[in-house]
């Protein structure tokens, strides 16, 4: 950040502050590393992705192990034989293209499975926040892993409230 972005947004604080606002704040990394529903999202998680990516290496090892024997072999060959190894191996090469893609992607299923494992989460962890803050009287409720906090009291730190609000 600039200079000029640094003393404008200390500017909004103080005048925030002013006002008489209330500011907490919280440790989302802790609050996760303690929320058992994540974790437990997080192992399933895991155990896709390992699956996932034992799938995508025996591809990858089955292709490799094609394209050896073709090279040891291909002075061997037939012009059909050639063929047919080049045309298998080209469509090996194609399909683990395509479970990069649809598998491993940014839309694809282990990202789909992330999202709908992770967003109810995430949506019980804001809804916890949400009322910590509103029972106890918060403007402003700012997360420090995100940066957003350079110092505080820890008497604003609100992580353990939450992280028993979402116990209950």
């Amino acid at each position: 950040m600039n200079k000029v972005t640094i003393r404008l947004i200390l500017l909004l604080v103080l005048s925030v502050a002013a006002f008489g606002q209330k500011f907490g704040y919280i440790n989302s990394e802790f609050i996760l590393s303690q929320f058992e529903e994540f974790k437990e999202a997080q192992s399933k998680l895991e155990v896709e992705g390992r699956k996932l990516e034992k799938q995508y290496y025996d591809m990858a090892a089955t292709l490799d192990s094609l394209q050896q024997e073709y090279e040891r072999q291909k002075f061997l060959m037939t012009e059909n034989n050639r063929a047919i190894k080049e045309n298998q191996m080209r469509r090996l090469a194609e399909n683990i293209q395509k479970f990069q893609v649809e598998k491993l992607g940014p839309q694809g299923e282990f990202y789909q499975k992330q999202q709908a494992l992770a967003d109810p989460v995430l949506q019980k962890i804001n809804s916890a926040i949400k009322k910590v803050g509103e029972e106890g009287g918060y403007d402003f409720i700012f997360d420090t892993v995100a940066g957003n906090v350079l110092y505080a009291q820890d008497k604003h730190d609100l992580t353990d409230k939450v992280l028993k609000e979402l116990q209950q």
